[in-house]
Formats: structure tokens, C-alpha cells, sequence
């Protein structure tokens, strides 16, 4: 597979997988217009519980992880049924889901109703959109209209993205603004032209990723790893630094396919601490000495917020062409339908 050749791509990506990627920056511009101009008050709670699952659960851990160090009150991403036990009327819901239909977040909601808490809907439609037409919840029911033709939310991580800021912009939760978020959707724009992501695809291709990141990116790292594992069907991990120096380090080599599988990308920032690119080195060195392949990506945005799209947009894109170079077709999802069907889910 030639990757320098787009039209190359076209009869093995069959739903347009590519071309939602590219997009990624519409998604969030348009969806943060919609969720903005919908009819949210103002609210200032005393907490914040985000209950989503997968790319929904991805745009929450991302902005959590943004503005973790701005935020004055605690903000937790709740990946279950129901929520924690210390959300009260005074804690912020945000029921974020893709299609409105993924149970565990409508089982958040249901938990929320009876509390009494703030409540919050994101969504494209589904059983949470029909609560927000009907006044039962307040929220943010968002197109995607042609940014994502694919159709699938694990190329739609823009438009839970887009609308969840807007709605807590809106809601005055988060300090996010179209005047700091265009600027920067332009900029990821020029980013993306010159980076490495076909060269680290190529070198990651047929190992086993492993990514190394650090705070304020922890959620981005975290959205990167679930697109790669995603569009590229192929097992990856991430881990967060300082963490990782504190368990890993002499858990590297063994197995054997450790050592023979196991590729190691580290994310640099500028913004990261500055004890932790220290480690990144020292980290660096230590996988040398014990013969592991490792390599890095520095982020190259110029701010906090073009940085924390610009991990996930480079990964998603890291599994695309994964993806093409093992000749397999991104977009259909036989397993998920699988699962799913034995949960009597929609599928999305």
C-alpha cells in the first residue's frame, strides 16, 4: 500500500473512514456551534461527573484533563452504570453519548433523576436526544451532518468533542471560546501537513504500540489509544508518566515478545512538567540499555488546547494507515455488532 497515494485508499476504506478524519476539525467547530446556540442555562455546581463510554467518554477525559488545573471544582469521567455515591443536587451530570442510546449512560441519567442532580445531555439523537425534545432533561442534540461520513463514532471523536465543550461553554463551566477554538482547528490544520504520522505508522506496523504521555494530556493519550485500537484492530496501550516510571521499568523485557514486539512512542510537550521530560529521557535511555525500539512525536502546537487535538487527530490517523498497510478495511465492525446484538443494544 502506497500511503503517499489517497486513491490508493479508496477501494479498501469502504465507509469513508479517511475522509471523517479529515474532517475532525469541521466535527468540532460545527458541533461546538450547535451545542452552544442550544437553550442551556448558566450553572455553577459544586462538582462535575461526565458518564459516557468509549469516543463519548474520550471528549470528556480530554477537556477533564485540559482544564484540570484551571477547574476549581473536582471533574470525574465515569465509565459504568449508575454514578458515584457522593454526586448529589449539587454535582453537574453530563449524560455524553454519541448515539443517546448507549445504556450505561442512560442509566446515569435515570440515577441522576432520582438524586435530584444538575443534568446535562450531549448527543447526535437516540433515547437521550428524544429526553432533551421533550424538555425531560436540558442539553445539546447535535448534527454531524457531512463531517462524518462514515457514519461511526470512532471516526466521530470531533463531534462528541465539539458539542460537549459547547454545551459546557455555554453552560459556563469550561473557559472555551469559538475565538480560542477556531484559531486552533486552523492551526491542527497546518500541523497535520507536515507530521510524521505515515513514517511512525510504517515503524509501529505489525508490533505492539505502546504510548507514553503525560498531564495535561493524559485524556488525550487516552482518546488516542482507544481510536488506534479502533480503525487499525490492532492491540495497543498507553501509559502516563510519572507514573509509568514508578511500575514499568523493570517490566520491559519479558516475555520474550516484550522485547521483540513491543514499540514505544513517547509524547513530548513543551507543556508537560518539567521533572517529566527529564524522565522521558532517562526512560529513553533505560529502553536502550535493555535493547527495546522506542521513538518520539513532540507535540507542535502552540498552546495547550491545539496539543490536546492534535494526540488523538495524530493517533486516529496512526491507525488509518495501520490499517492500510495491512490491508484491512477500517470501517466495518463485526465484532462490536456481535456484541451488541448479545446485549440487545443498538449498534450505535
Amino acid at each position: 500500500m502506497d500511503l503517499d497515494n489517497a486513491e490508493s485508499w479508496k477501494s479498501l476504506d469502504s465507509i469513508n473512514i479517511a475522509e471523517s478524519l479529515t474532517l475532525f476539525p469541521d466535527q468540532i467547530k460545527e458541533c461546538f456551534s450547535e451545542a452552544y446556540r442550544a437553550n442551556i442555562p448558566k450553572i455553577s455546581p459544586k462538582s462535575i461527573v461526565l458518564s459516557g463510554m468509549g469516543g463519548s467518554s474520550n471528549a470528556g477525559k480530554i477537556l477533564q484533563s485540559l482544564y484540570e488545573s484551571e477547574l476549581k471544582i473536582p471533574f470525574e469521567v465515569f465509565n459504568d452504570y449508575g454514578l458515584p455515591a457522593w454526586v448529589d443536587n449539587d454535582t453537574l451530570v453530563i449524560a455524553n453519548s454519541y448515539s443517546g442510546n448507549t445504556e450505561e449512560t442512560l442509566s446515569a441519567v435515570e440515577t441522576a433523576k432520582k438524586i435530584g442532580s444538575k443534568l446535562i445531555g450531549v448527543t447526535t439523537g437516540g433515547k437521550i436526544g428524544e429526553m432533551i425534545k421533550k424538555g425531560e432533561i436540558t442539553g445539546a442534540v447535535v448534527s454531524p451532518a457531512n463531517t462524518n461520513p462514515s457514519g461511526f463514532p470512532k471516526a466521530g471523536l470531533g463531534v462528541s468533542l465539539g458539542a460537549l465543550a459547547g454545551a459546557l461553554s455555554k453552560a459556563g463551566v469550561l473557559p472555551i471560546t469559538e475565538t480560542e477554538l477556531n484559531p486552533a482547528l486552523e492551526e491542527l490544520i497546518e500541523i497535520r501537513k507536515d507530521w510524521n504520522a505515515k513514517e511512525i505508522a510504517k515503524w509501529l506496523n505489525g508490533n505492539l504500540p505502546v504510548l507514553y504521555g503525560a498531564r495535561p494530556f493524559i485524556g488525550a493519550l487516552n482518546a488516542g489509544r482507544n481510536a488506534m485500537c479502533e480503525i487499525s484492530r490492532n492491540y495497543t496501550q498507553f501509559y502516563d508518566f510519572p507514573e509509568v516510571d514508578h511500575v514499568m521499568v523493570e517490566a520491559v523485557a519479558k516475555p520474550d515478545i516484550a522485547r521483540e514486539k513491543m514499540r514505544y512512542l513517547f509524547f513530548l510537550s513543551k507543556f508537560n512538567h518539567e521533572r517529566v521530560l527529564t524522565r522521558y529521557k532517562v526512560t529513553a535511555e533505560i529502553l536502550k540499555d535493555q535493547g527495546l525500539q522506542f521513538d518520539n512525536y513532540t507535540l507542535k502546537g502552540s498552546t495547550k488546547l491545539v496539543q490536546a487535538l492534535e494526540l488523538p487527530h495524530y493517533c486516529a490517523w496512526l491507525g488509518f494507515y495501520i490499517s492500510m498497510l495491512q490491508n484491512t478495511d477500517p470501517g466495518p465492525e463485526p465484532w462490536i455488532i456481535k456484541l451488541k446484538e448479545s446485549l440487545a443494544q443498538p449498534v450505535h
